[in-house]
């Protein structure tokens, strides 16, 4: 390729530019990690591990899950998030069983009531949300 290309003078500075944005990226190794991407064996591992039918049915409803998302209340998950991991670790990894008379003993017990409160709130605001 030995064409000779005529740049007009108000190119002169854009295509300078670009040679130092290049000449930068080349620095930083970008352009060898973007050579090496665009290596055929590379895109084809990548498209095997990435065109999944998880992976396309994740896409196919991923505008729903992004709305999901936004409406999340990062405030409230932050902060019940922490007691909801600590209780979950804190269950024995076998639970003694109880039966009707345990059950009502445990009652008694604040720590039980409080939890009960809790689950006695989410139920309502997921009754609400099932109308």
């Amino acid at each position: 390729m030995s064409e000779k290309v005529e740049l007009k003078p108000e190119h002169v500075e854009s295509v300078n530019k670009v040679l130092d944005v290049l000449a930068r990226m080349n620095e930083l190794g970008i352009l060898d990690a973007a050579k090496d991407i665009l290596d055929p064996e590379v895109i084809g591992r990548l498209s095997s591990l990435l065109l999944t039918p998880g992976t396309l049915r994740l896409l196919d409803h991923l505008d729903d899950l992004l709305d999901m998302l936004g409406s999340v209340d990062y405030e409230a998950l932050k902060e019940n998030l922490p007691l909801l991991v600590d209780a979950l670790k804190s269950i024995p990894k076998e639970p003694k069983p109880i039966g009707l008379v345990g059950l009502l003993k445990a009652l008694n017990d604040p720590e039980v009531q409080r939890g009960l409160g809790v689950a006695v709130e989410l139920l309502k605001a997921l009754g609400r949300r099932g109308k």
